[in-house]
């Protein structure tokens, strides 16, 4: 397992709460395609957010190489707000438009 700059501690620090065991096994899966699929309000937008934190803050893609899905403009909205948000508190340009 290769060493992470980001660690697991400093992206709960990040998000400004501690995530699940669950929503960490997914932020922090290996680098391959991955599909989350949860109901309303089970927290698929910050696992997302978490995701994208995860493999920016440890340099395995740039964030303008990331392509998040949803189902409504608000969650898409939303998504794009946090990422922002998380990546600036990282220390890290988002250069999401």
């Amino acid at each position: 397992m290769s060493e992470h700059r980001l660690q697991v501690e400093q992206l709960n620090e990040v998000m400004g709460f501690e995530l699940s065991e669950e929503q960490v096994a997914i932020a922090t899966a290996p680098l391959e395609p991955n599909v989350i699929i949860a109901g309303a309000g089970t927290g698929k937008t910050t696992v997302m957010a978490a995701r994208v934190v995860w493999l920016v803050g440890n340099g395995l893609v740039h964030a303008d190489e990331v392509l998040g899905l949803t189902f409504t403009r608000k969650a898409a909205g939303e998504l794009g707000e946090r990422i922002t948000k998380y990546l600036k508190a990282l220390g890290v340009m988002a250069g999401l438009g």
